[in-house]
């Protein structure tokens, strides 16, 4: 059950990799393509008002699929997989509670923690790369080096909480931003 688990949030991580790349390519062309801009403009008019839900779900998900890996796969967590949980699992509340209020000023309270949570991901992703450079910290307990799952050769716990966490971090920017005017 643990391999499909792994295996079904990979997809789902590499899903958004490409949606987030894309629209990105189309953020960066837009000053220099019409064709770009008008795919931009549609991106964010097709999101326009769900992007709270949306984020809401990316959090829900990470936070249901970190549960499942310490509680039901019995992974242990490491002390850089609790620091990004800190900053994931407050999202789902924080997230669902202006989705239901509609209130897209809940991005201004959730839009930091996508951001530390990222950074903190990062650096989890360069110890797993560079074990050598683990601090003491981290070997007591859970090594931050360990690979519980190890998905297409790229895809372990700390790629899936950066996916999660650039894709809310970009929803809530759009939900921030107005959109762009059709004239």
């Amino acid at each position: 059950m643990t391999e499909v688990v792994s295996t079904t949030l990979a997809i789902l991580a590499i899903v958004v990799q490409v949606a987030l790349v894309a629209f990105l390519l189309l953020v960066v062309l837009a000053p220099v393509s019409g064709v770009a801009r008008r795919g931009r403009d549609a991106v964010r008019r097709f999101v326009d008002g769900g992007e709270l839900a949306l984020a809401w779900i990316l959090a829900l998900v990470a936070t249901l699929g970190s549960l499942y890996f310490s509680e039901v796969a019995d992974f242990i967590p490491c002390r850089l997989c609790w620091f990004q949980r800190i900053a994931m699992y407050p999202l789902a509340l924080i997230l669902f509670l202006a989705m239901i209020a509609r209130d897209r000023r809940g991005a201004y309270y959730a839009v930091a923690l996508p951001v530390v949570g990222a950074v903190i991901s990062l650096w989890h992703l360069y110890i797993e790369a560079n074990p050598e450079h683990e601090s003491p910290a981290c070997r007591i307990g859970a090594p931050c080096s360990t690979k519980w799952i190890d998905e297409f050769g790229y895809v372990t716990i700390p790629m899936l909480a950066l996916t999660a966490f650039a894709a809310i971090a970009t929803l809530l920017v759009l939900a921030l931003r107005p959109l762009p005017s059709d004239g």
